[in-house]
């Protein structure tokens, strides 16, 4: 069950005392709010409780009953703002705090999110549900996932009729690579829950780990037949069968593998094994190509945050859309400073913020004054030349582009900066190599790639190059729509794509 409706299906239900707490009016507004979530309109809910804080602005429960709405949303920033509002009367309450650490760490947000549980254990040390999901986020986090296990085990002893808690306990065994005490854990879940198919999944892997490829392939046999048909179960499946010698046997689930999640990469290695075992070496190349283009590409559509930028992300967010830039800059520059970066951090995060809102001039400006205290930084530099290209100041862009590789040969976003200057100016060539040479994972920019290889005649690049975007862009059809037009018109068949 995924992670939002096991916490929904748990917690939903309000509490009646909590409504006596109300006033007549504002009691009288979650009535009718319940009455509308009830029947799934969200939208009329959320006026209803606005337009009574309007009235009841410190209520409490109109303020947690928002952010349900808004939880329910899956806006997870308003959620937070409601729910941390109904904490400022009601600072103890047990299930605010866990509705509000769920809404943290739904925005990746793991410290807030392990705080505020943290807070509602330390309240109620002896509820089985709290010390589980404190469990749970401890066990999310490389560096606690030790302490997370111990809180789920305690969790365990407090109710060992949670739901899924077997399944808990031993996915963070799994993760601390204790592989034998996980299929142990996980014998438990599947004894508790026969259907449990992500349970028979995760021991077929630890079998797996453990080089059992007998066992690995019984329990993905039986994960598929109990209705966990995910890329990565039918996968392992196949990897256990070519582990095991069957690679004829192996082909199909590794194709269904790939059918359902194009960005497997290990799949094409495993196939180019089962092609060579057959000696269909043809086919086998194929999937060596395949797999060679698609690994150690870099993903730099999203750029990874760390835990405190997450989490000023959400705080500097709201500020910037009410153009409060100096409250913003002032919580931002307490964060810690990394080296590549120095003095000049608070002014590049918060440059890359505004971009993230679309707000490209003041992105500009924060960013040159960036550039100005770090002009040794080839990443600022390189993120400056992207906003600067996104507003067709071209030269300028260039210059910065060139700039960062001069101080960093291997800066990506300037390698792609670079080559799509280059694309636009129909240098071909120049536009292949920086682009090759980024590595990148961005459909969007591959499908730049792709159009240069055909316009040079290479066609067999091209062709490669429109599989790995039908692999890494598979959620966006209107992308591949235009990959199998473009190479349709170089009378390349679309048919042979995925």
């Amino acid at each position: 069950m995924p992670a939002r409706m096991r916490v929904l299906a748990i917690l939903l239900c309000c509490s009646a005392l909590l409504q006596a707490q109300s006033s007549d009016g504002a009691c009288a507004a979650i009535r009718r709010g319940q009455a509308m979530s009830a029947s799934g309109q969200l939208e009329k809910a959320a006026a209803i409780y606005q337009s009574a804080l309007q009235n009841f602005p410190a209520d409490p429960e109109l303020s947690f009953q928002l952010g349900m709405v808004h939880f329910q949303q899956a806006k997870w920033i308003d959620a937070i703002r409601d729910f941390n509002g109904s904490l400022r009367s009601r600072p103890k309450d047990i299930k605010t705090l866990f509705y509000l650490a769920e809404a943290y760490f739904f925005t990746q947000s793991g410290d807030l999110a392990r705080q505020t549980i943290a807070r509602a254990a330390e309240i109620a040390p002896d509820d089985a549900q709290i010390c589980q999901k404190y469990g749970e986020y401890l066990s999310a986090g490389l560096e606690t996932r030790g302490d997370g296990l111990v809180k789920l085990r305690r969790a365990r002893h407090l109710n060992p009729r949670l739901p899924r808690i077997d399944f808990d306990i031993a996915k963070a065994q799994f993760d601390l690579t204790d592989f034998r005490g996980a299929i142990s854990g996980f014998a438990a879940a599947l004894k508790s829950d026969p259907q449990d198919g992500e349970a028979a999944f995760y021991r077929a892997e630890s079998w797996g780990k453990l080089g059992d490829w007998g066992n690995a392939r019984a329990d993905s046999q039986y994960a598929l037949a109990h209705g966990y048909t995910t890329g990565a179960a039918y996968y392992e499946f196949g990897l256990a069968l070519n582990e095991l010698g069957d690679a004829n046997s192996a082909l199909e689930p590794l194709r269904h593998a790939l059918a359902l999640q194009p960005s497997l990469i290990q799949a094409h290695f495993q196939l180019q094994r089962a092609y060579r075992n057959l000696d269909r070496l043809d086919d086998a190349h194929r999937e060596a190509e395949l797999f060679a283009a698609m690994a150690n590409r870099t993903d730099t559509a999203r750029e990874s945050r760390t835990t405190e930028e997450q989490r000023a992300w959400n705080e500097v967010r709201p500020l910037l859309e009410s153009h409060h830039e100096t409250e913003a800059l002032a919580y931002i520059a307490k964060l810690p400073e990394p080296p590549q970066y120095g003095p000049a951090y608070p002014l590049y995060l918060l440059g890359t913020m505004y971009f993230s809102i679309g707000q490209k001039e003041d992105a500009e400006r924060v960013l040159l004054a960036a550039h100005r205290q770090a002009p040794a930084s080839s990443h600022i530099s390189a993120y400056l030349g992207m906003v600067q290209l996104s507003l067709g100041e071209e030269q300028a862009a260039e210059n910065n582009f060139a700039a960062a590789l001069a101080l960093d040969s291997s800066e990506t976003l300037a390698q792609i900066g670079l080559g799509v200057i280059d694309y636009h100016r129909g240098q071909w060539d120049e536009a292949i190599r920086y682009l090759e040479q980024s590595r990148t994972a961005d459909p969007g920019t591959l499908y730049l790639l792709c159009d240069a290889y055909l316009k040079v005649g290479k066609t067999k690049e091209a062709l490669l190059t429109a599989q790995v975007i039908h692999a890494l862009g598979s959620d966006n059809q209107t992308l591949l729509a235009a990959v199998d037009q473009l190479v349709g018109k170089y009378e390349a068949a679309p048919a042979s794509l995925p």
